[in-house]
């Protein structure tokens, strides 16, 4: 009885160890290491009128920390409760200039379905909005 006891459990370690040792720990995914921050904007530039329904374009100049960071993507971003965009840059794990640089994107976005003044905002510094102030008419 001893002895059918211990091949019982010397097998069930055997099974569990074979199975647990058996599974791929090889993540074949690409590694990501890129570093993504925040940005701030210095300038905008794009139309101050539209009609309803439109495509409108904006030219946004942003600061990056070196010659390396790219956009990456427009995020919302709310300052006492006011709502607006920041721009996040994607920056590669290594660089070798280190010279900050001012960059441009295109900022693409419909205009509202009614009428009246709209103001677009993007983060210039922790607490500050650049503001562009947009006026939509009917088509």
């Amino acid at each position: 009885m001893k002895n059918f006891k211990f091949q019982s459990i010397a097998v069930i370690l055997f099974i569990f160890t074979v199975l647990t040792s058996c599974s791929s720990d090889d993540d074949n995914t690409p590694k990501d290491d890129s570093i993504y921050k925040s940005a701030y904007v210095t300038e905008v530039v794009g139309p101050t009128t539209g009609k309803t329904n439109q495509e409108l374009s904006y030219s946004v100049a942003f600061q990056v920390e070196n010659g390396c960071g790219q956009f990456h993507q427009m995020t919302d971003v709310s300052f006492d409760k006011v709502e607006g965009y920041q721009v996040e840059v994607k920056y590669p794990p290594t660089c070798s200039t280190n010279v900050p640089e001012i960059k441009r994107t295109v900022y693409k976005l419909m205009s509202p379905n009614a009428p009246g003044t709209y103001y677009l905002r993007f983060a210039k510094s922790d607490t500050e909005f650049l503001v562009t102030t947009v006026v939509i008419s009917n088509n």
